[in-house]
């Protein structure tokens, strides 16, 4: 005759298999990174970097072509709004970022290199740029020949 799964089970037995399938559940979950805090993707290789608004890539984002770029407080179209808002980088392997506190490229600055590959940077995280998480108002990058 058929019985029943639970009929062959104790009550601590079918506890300790919820707590196991509770296990493998949260364990494919953190394998597909659900629980990541970075949603950091590979530069494109026609850029030199990605800012971003907030800390682990989220927010907005501002594509970084090689050369320089400039957050006036009068331009309202190309770069007020980015103006002081920078939370975290991502630089291109290969390729050096640069931010300035100051619009004209002086001032207290942070530099990030990335080698063979793409450094992902949350400026407050690290003692070396955390003075300008939320105060860069120029940027330089730079690409070698050799990134990617």
């Amino acid at each position: 005759a058929f019985k029943p799964l639970h009929a062959y089970t104790t009550g601590e037995d079918s506890l300790k298999m919820q707590r196991y399938f509770l296990l493998l559940v949260f364990l494919g979950a953190v394998r597909a990174g659900l629980f990541s805090r970075y949603a950091c993707t590979p530069v494109p290789t026609h850029l030199c970097a990605v800012v971003y608004d907030d800390g682990g890539c989220r927010g907005w984002k501002l594509e970084i072509p090689v050369g320089e770029k400039q957050f006036k407080f009068w331009d309202v179209i190309g770069g007020f709004r980015y103006r002081n808002d920078i939370e975290q980088v991502s630089v291109r392997a290969g390729c050096t970022f640069t931010g300035f506190e100051d619009s004209d490229f002086n001032g207290e600055s942070v530099t990030i290199r990335a080698g063979e590959e793409d450094r992902h940077i949350e400026l407050n995280d690290y003692d070396d740029y955390e003075d300008l998480d939320e105060d860069i108002e120029s940027i330089t990058c730079v690409c070698n020949s050799m990134g990617k």
